[in-house]
C-alpha cells in the first residue's frame, strides 16, 4: 500500500513537473521571438495540463502493474500503448466534462478528431510519465535489493560460523579424535584417513563458500554425508540415516550450510531419547518449488521431556529463525520453513523454495 501511495505521488509530481516546464517553455519561447506574453492566452493552457495531473495516476498503475522485464518486453509495450489510449481518453473525457458545465456544445466528429490530435501528441506525456516512474521505481528497488544483499551477507556469515562453532565444539572434537584413536589402535589406517578426510572438509567449508549463497543440493549432500560418517564413528549402533532424494534434486540451488544444521539439530534431539538416532533426509521436486525435508524419531516439537526421554527442540530456536530469515532474504514469500511433529512420533522439518538449477558452466574459449 505504502509503495503504491508513493508511486502515484510520483506520477502527480511528474505530471505537475511537466506542466510547469509547458508553460515555462511556451513563456520564453514568446520572448525569445519579441512577441508579447499574453497571460490570459497563456494560462489557457492550464485546463490541459490540469487533465493531465487528474489522470496521471492511471500512469503510476500501468507502470507498477506492467513493469519492464527481461521475456515480457513486448507484453509491456503493448499493455502501455493500450494504456496510453486510454490516458488519452481519460484526460478528453474530464476537458469535455469540464467545457460542457460552462455549456459548451461538441459534435461526434468534432470529438473524435480532436481525440485523434490528442492521441498523437499526449502520448509522448504519458510515456514521459511512466519513465519517470519506472527509473525512480528502479532506482529504490536497486537500494533494497543491496540492503538485502548486505543483510544476506551478515546472516550467511553468522550461519556459518555458527556451523563451525557446532563442529568444533570441544565435546564433538573430543570425541572425534578418540574415536580416531581407537581406529588407529586397531589399525585401521583407511578408516582413520576417511574419517580425517571429512572432518577436514567439513571444517573448509565452513570456512570457504567461495561467496556463493546458494550450492548445488548434490554438494551440499556432499558435505552431509561427511558430516555424517563422523556421527557413525561416535554412534555406530544407533544412528540410521535415510536418503529420498531424487535424481533432479540434486541439481536444484540450495542455501550455502542448509541441510547440514538441521539434520545436525535432528540427531541431537533424537539421541537424546532412549530409542532416538534415526534421520530422513528426503528432497523432490514439486511444480516449480523445491521441497525438502528432514525428520526424526526424537521427541517432537510438541513432546513433553519427561515422558519422551528428552527436550523437544524450539520450533522458534536460534537456528530455526537464522534458516528463514535466510530463506526469506533470498526468496522472499516463497521461501518457507514450517516444523511440526511427524505421524508416528518424532519431528519434521519442512522447507519449500523456487526451483532453480545452476547455468551451464561457459565452455573455455
Amino acid at each position: 500500500m505504502r509503495r503504491s501511495l508513493r508511486t502515484t505521488a510520483i506520477a502527480l509530481a511528474a505530471a505537475c513537473l511537466l506542466a510547469l516546464l509547458e508553460i515555462y517553455r511556451t513563456t520564453v519561447t514568446r520572448v525569445l521571438e519579441g512577441r508579447v506574453v499574453n497571460w490570459v492566452e497563456l494560462f489557457s493552457v492550464i485546463p490541459l495540463w490540469v487533465t493531465v495531473v487528474m489522470a496521471s495516476p492511471w500512469c503510476a498503475y500501468m507502470a507498477r502493474r506492467f513493469p519492464f522485464r527481461a521475456g515480457g518486453i513486448l507484453r509491456a509495450l503493448a499493455a502501455h500503448f493500450g494504456g496510453g489510449v486510454v490516458f488519452v481518453a481519460l484526460q478528453m473525457s474530464i476537458m469535455l466534462a469540464f467545457h460542457t458545465s460552462l455549456g459548451a456544445r461538441f459534435q461526434i466528429h468534432g470529438i473524435l478528431h480532436r481525440f485523434a490530435f490528442y492521441l498523437a501528441m499526449e502520448l509522448s506525456v504519458y510515456a514521459a510519465i511512466v519513465i519517470v516512474v519506472l527509473l525512480l521505481d528502479a532506482r529504490s528497488e536497486a537500494a533494497e535489493r543491496a540492503l538485502a544483499s548486505a543483510r544476506l551477507e551478515r546472516n550467511l556469515t553468522a550461519t556459518r560460523l555458527e556451523s563451525l562453532r557446532a563442529q568444533i565444539r570441544p565435546h564433538f572434537l573430543f570425541n572425534t579424535l578418540n574415536a580416531l584413536a581407537i581406529l588407529a589402535r586397531k589399525g585401521d589406517g583407511p578408516a582413520v584417513d576417511r574419517a580425517i578426510g571429512d572432518l577436514g572438509e567439513l571444517l573448509r567449508a565452513s570456512f570457504e563458500t567461495n561467496g556463493r549463497h546458494e550450492i548445488p543440493l548434490g554438494e551440499e549432500l556432499g558435505l552431509l554425508e561427511r558430516y555424517v560418517h563422523l556421527q557413525r564413528i561416535r554412534f555406530p549402533d544407533r544412528l540410521e540415516i535415510e536418503w529420498d532424494v531424487a535424481d533432479e534434486a540434486r541439481q536444484a540451488m540450495v542455501p550455502t550450510l542448509l541441510v547440514q544444521p538441521l539434520v545436525e539439530n535432528a540427531l541431537e534431539h533424537g539421541l537424546a531419547t532412549a530409542r532416538g538416532g534415526w534421520v530422513r533426509v528426503a528432497a523432490r521436486r514439486d511444480d516449480d518449488d523445491l521441497e525438502l525435508e528432514v525428520s526424526d524419531d526424537g521427541p517432537g516439537f510438541g513432546g513433553e521431556p519427561a515422558a519422551r526421554g528428552g527436550a523437544p527442540p524450539d520450533r522458534n530456536g536460534v537456528g530455526l529463525a537464522n534458516t528463514r530469515e535466510r530463506l526469506t532474504l533470498l526468496y522472499g514469500p516463497r521461501g518457507t520453513l514450517t516444523c511440526g511433529d511427524r505421524p508416528g512420533g518424532g519431528g519434521r522439518v519442512l522447507i519449500r523454495i523456487p526451483w532453480r538449477v545452476a547455468a551451464p558452466a561457459e565452455p573455455p574459449a
